[in-house]
């Protein structure tokens, strides 16, 4: 399961490359995202995007894919037929962390694209009334097999789709699932590249740019 990742764009930069046409929230970097958190996530609605704040983790959030989920069979869940042809949405990243387990060590290590792009993660929202009148939206990330730069430290891996991809799949036209889910892409190993970081990551309720920075280690351990 992909349990932890960061988004420390600019906003600036995010409203450009996602063509976002309103900003709903307060916006500031998050280093070390974990599940039950708010995220920034992007949806459309009257064809303009919107960037919003999202609660990672559907509800309950043990459940099974509230917060990870596998594209090829989310469809075929009753209890998703109406949020996968209409609540779809998109999730800005630029690293995710896993952990070299061995014995008692627990090593945490990022993994980005080479030149530090954020890339969009395909995603579900779905909306449940509160008691003060007002929403709580909860979203769930689709992901995918671990590549071989990943494969080893997470269990699943953050999937993504390129910029045609985020266009099909942000459509408000009540698109069926089936006809947009081959947009969604593998993280390319070719691309990427991973190293370690501190034990901050470890610490739920640590934001700190500390999470996310490398520390000297020995890479050809790492890659074994």
């Amino acid at each position: 399961m992909c349990q932890r990742f960061s988004l420390s764009a600019e906003l600036s930069d995010l409203v450009e490359q996602f063509r976002i046409g309103h900003v709903a929230m307060p916006y500031g970097p998050k280093y070390n995202i974990s599940p039950t958190q708010t995220v920034p996530v992007i949806y459309e609605y009257r064809k303009q995007r919107i960037l919003d704040n999202h609660r990672w983790g559907f509800m309950p959030y043990w459940s099974k894919d509230a917060v990870n989920a596998d594209g090829r069979a989310i469809a075929s869940r009753p209890i998703f037929r109406r949020i996968v042809n209409k609540q779809r949405c998109v999730i800005p990243c630029n690293g995710f962390y896993g952990w070299l387990s061995e014995g008692k060590v627990h090593q945490p290590i990022r993994f980005v694209f080479r030149d530090r792009r954020v890339f969009g993660i395909p995603g579900f929202y779905e909306r449940w009334p509160r008691v003060d009148g007002e929403e709580l939206r909860a979203f769930t990330m689709l992901t995918s097999e671990p590549n071989r730069v990943a494969q080893g430290y997470v269990e699943r891996m953050p999937a993504m789709l390129d910029e045609d991809g985020i266009d099909a799949w942000l459509s408000e036209s009540n698109v069926e699932y089936r006809s947009v889910y081959p947009y969604v892409r593998e993280l390319p190993e070719d691309m990427m590249e991973m190293y370690p970081v501190g034990g901050y990551v470890n610490d739920l309720n640590l934001e700190a740019p500390e999470c996310a920075e490398p520390i000297r280690a020995s890479y050809a351990a790492l890659r074994r």
